[in-house]
């Protein structure tokens, strides 16, 4: 009798909520070629970062059952969705974890503030293969088309994944403003350094006592002219593979720092 093969398990979030468009057309697609299980939030947490939930109790609702898209929906972050599937909700680990599709990009310094990205990482905190898939506001309307070739993207990095053994790395993918047709090919990319020049706009609300209320807008500044930075090749209609790890440390500032290891620091 031939062997059959079972379908990889999925693990699929984000931060838009459980009924966003975003995440309902990434679902059709992999669950074309994956077992997919969904796990989202029961609202939008865009812009919650890497936050979790802590001293307070998780609550969940599994996905109704007139609703295509079968599931757990529960009230915390796209961090948390992660964390309780893997630790509770899920009998064993998925093999793969992505999170999106995200209306709106999060290339460059964005995926810090990312809830998108952050359940990516989380992902990799667990070392399973984590994806952050994002989509520019203009060409939302493709994004059935760019979900569409989601699946071999995976499949094609996880094949390098298997002879290249990569340490806790985890994949932040963005598509660029335009349609898919008119994509100008795919770079491998470094994440921008470009600075948010974010303010705040004073307005009137009916919500809060004081009757005010600040609005953040803003853009990103020095943006870097190379398309192997995300943010550019993004602007230049180029979807981008970002690489990356949670290693935060200044390494070129250790040698200059060594000399304070026998400081004693109770003089000044």
């Amino acid at each position: 009798m031939p062997k059959i093969e079972q379908k990889p398990t999925l693990l699929l979030t984000n931060d838009d909520g459980f009924y966003a468009d975003g995440i309902r057309v990434l679902y059709e697609e992999l669950s074309k070629f994956y077992s997919v299980i969904v796990v989202a939030p029961e609202r939008e947490n865009s812009g919650v970062g890497h936050a979790f939930t802590f001293n307070n109790p998780l609550h969940y609702i599994s996905s109704p059952e007139t609703d295509d898209l079968k599931g757990y929906i529960v009230n915390g972050t796209p961090a948390d969705c992660v964390k309780f599937a893997i630790s509770y909700l899920l009998p064993q680990r998925p093999d793969i974890i992505v999170s999106g599709l995200n209306n709106g990009e999060n290339s460059g310094l964005s995926a810090f503030y990312s809830g998108t990205v952050a359940a990516a990482r989380e992902g990799a905190f667990w070392s399973i293969p984590s994806f952050a898939f994002s989509i520019c506001n203009e060409s939302f309307a493709s994004a059935r088309q760019y979900a569409s070739i989601v699946p071999s993207m995976i499949d094609k990095i996880l094949e390098i994944n298997k002879s290249c053994f990569p340490s806790k790395v985890y994949y932040n993918i963005n598509f660029p403003p335009c349609e898919i047709s008119d994509v100008k090919g795919t770079r491998i990319t470094w994440q921008s350094m470009a600075f948010f020049d974010d303010r705040y706009e004073r307005i009137e609300v009916e919500s809060h006592k004081s009757g005010e209320g600040f609005m953040i807008y803003g853009e990103k500044k020095d943006i870097e002219i190379s398309n192997a930075f995300d943010s550019r090749a993004l602007m230049n209609n180029i979807i981008t593979i970002t690489p990356l790890t949670f290693d935060s440390t200044a390494y070129n500032a250790i040698p200059h720092l060594n000399i304070l290891e026998d400081e004693d620091f109770s003089k000044r």
